[in-house]
């Protein structure tokens, strides 16, 4: 189950992505967040939930055949996302002792620096990376069906796809009637990135079984989410979150992601580009947010020219990132699993002879 195609068109589906979160983020903390479309759409939900179902689009498919295939997923992974990570928590820090006057705390820093602090107990350093643990949690997901050889199994990820929806279901009963901490968003997130990856089995694929599971499974997302977020999201999660603008956030985004994926692809040379820094947006873009509100108060209206400062900032240090940080590290992953690789060949082929030489009653030392 590996596709060595690039896809193009989906840079530009993560560049509006990442634009519409960099966009919300700023525009929550001016008085323009008081307009009443925010009460039923948000930006900043939309963009990641388009983010997670690219991901779905594209790890399952990431998977190369032959051995140590769960060895080369975990090390390019991890030098596509850490790296660059790790610079954003050094940018999370600087912003929390001097433009948030925040304390920090050695073991919350610490805890963060393994993207797994959710996990272990403590808060993140900057709000987005909730979504990189539930990044995480898809990736161990993928290895394990891929270990029990049901990752290029259809039938296995729609069923599981319904199953993670039901769950997220079950989670917010639990919420609404005993207040009980079921991790609805990591569900449904989940059950979206599996739906992602059964939306490509159709479009890039063409299989008649997978356009009948993913009609099915949004027919059933269309119907259950509705609930979920009533049951779980009823009530004000702060910045006026609430179950509508989940509704409305969520649906817009599988809307706008089976659009952008099938008659409204995109091929713009500007926008390829802003997708493939979109991950070094989506890390730095906290740090100038914070800078900008420190220096001058959002709350008192929409300062252009401090928006376009921010944007500008955003992108400079992203790119700064990507051709300094994320290429040469990812680059750095592939050599590694090139080395890997090549050493795993001559183990194989000196084991090969071996048994050649023995059934051929030839003594090997």
């Amino acid at each position: 189950m590996v596709s060595t195609h690039r896809l193009t068109y989906l840079d530009s589906v993560r560049a509006l992505a990442a634009l519409a979160v960099v966009i919300s983020h700023y525009i929550e903390r001016t008085p323009l967040f008081n307009w009443a479309i925010f009460d039923y759409f948000r930006p900043g939900q939309f963009g990641v939930v388009v983010f997670f179902m690219v991901s779905g689009f594209v790890i399952p498919f990431s998977f190369k055949d032959g051995p140590g295939k769960t060895r080369r997923f975990i090390l390019s992974r991890f030098f596509r996302l850490y790296p660059a990570y790790w610079l954003s928590i050094v940018l999370a820090c600087v912003a929390i002792a001097f433009f948030v006057s925040g304390e920090l705390d050695r073991a919350r820093v610490l805890a963060n620096v393994t993207m797994l602090q959710t996990m272990i107990g403590y808060s993140n350093l900057f709000g987005v990376y909730w979504t990189l643990f539930v990044e995480l949690v898809f990736y161990g997901l993928c290895i394990a069906l891929s270990l029990v050889g049901l990752l290029g199994h259809l039938k296995a990820r729609f069923w599981l796809a319904i199953a993670l929806l039901m769950l997220s279901l079950v989670g917010a009963a639990g919420r609404y009637y005993y207040a009980l901490p079921a991790p609805v968003g990591i569900l449904s997130s989940l059950s979206l990135m599996l739906f992602g990856g059964l939306w490509r089995n159709f479009q890039i694929d063409r299989d008649p079984k997978a356009k009948r599971y993913s009609f099915i499974w949004i027919a059933v997302f269309v119907i259950a989410f509705p609930i979920i977020a009533l049951l779980a999201y009823d009530v004000d999660q702060g910045l006026r979150e609430n179950a509508w603008n989940f509704i409305g956030s969520y649906w817009a985004a599988l809307l706008f992601f089976m659009l952008t994926t099938t008659v409204l692809k995109l091929e713009n040379r500007m926008l390829a580009f802003l997708g493939a820094i979109s991950y070094s947006v989506y890390l730095t873009h906290p740090f100038f947010l914070e800078l900008a509100d420190s220096k001058v108060n959002l709350q008192n209206g929409f300062n252009l020219p401090v928006f376009v400062l921010y944007c500008l900032g955003t992108l400079v240090l992203s790119s700064l990132c990507y051709f300094l940080i994320e290429k040469r590290s990812i680059g750095l992953g592939r050599q590694i699993n090139a080395h890997l690789d090549a050493r795993l060949t001559r183990r194989s082929a000196i084991s090969r002879a071996k048994a050649s030489a023995l059934e051929a009653g030839v003594q090997v030392d």
